[in-house]
């Protein structure tokens, strides 16, 4: 699990697709930068920690990445970042009411790792072990 803000990782990448996926892996990887020219340098020393949450971003990281754009995954932590963390402790849900999601549900119907049913969002790899998700 990792906690991120996302207003932070999104200023600070300048909202670049690639520049989130290096910052997340440095969040959850927990990169150390090879010397001043490595791209992870520029993030390295910032605080990204907030009350956002992922269950599963190494998952995310591997095989979301392997199978879905880097595009798609930036968007589904975006939409993540909605999620209350204590709601999360309280009921182990790690959906979304769309209620509270500020995000287009154009942007969420078109993403492959979100999934809208009966008024919640469902996250691909937050699933619970209880949970069959997508058929998978």
């Amino acid at each position: 699990m990792i906690y991120y803000n996302w207003k932070k990782i999104v200023e600070a990448s300048n909202g670049n697709v690639g520049d989130i996926i290096t910052i997340l892996r440095i969040i959850t990887y927990r990169i150390t930068p090879k010397n001043y020219y490595d791209k992870t340098f520029k993030f390295y020393e910032k605080n990204f920690g907030g009350s956002s949450f992922l269950i599963n971003p190494d998952k995310l990281l591997t095989t979301g990445r392997a199978q879905y754009s880097d595009k798609e995954v930036a968007e589904y932590v975006g939409v993540a970042s909605y999620r209350n963390y204590h709601e999360y402790v309280k009921t182990k849900d790690t959906n979304l009411d769309l209620i509270f999601c500020k995000v287009s549900e154009d942007i969420i119907r078109k993403n492959r790792l979100l999934e809208i049913r009966e008024g919640f969002i469902h996250f691909k790899f937050e699933e619970t072990t209880t949970e069959k998700y997508y058929g998978n």
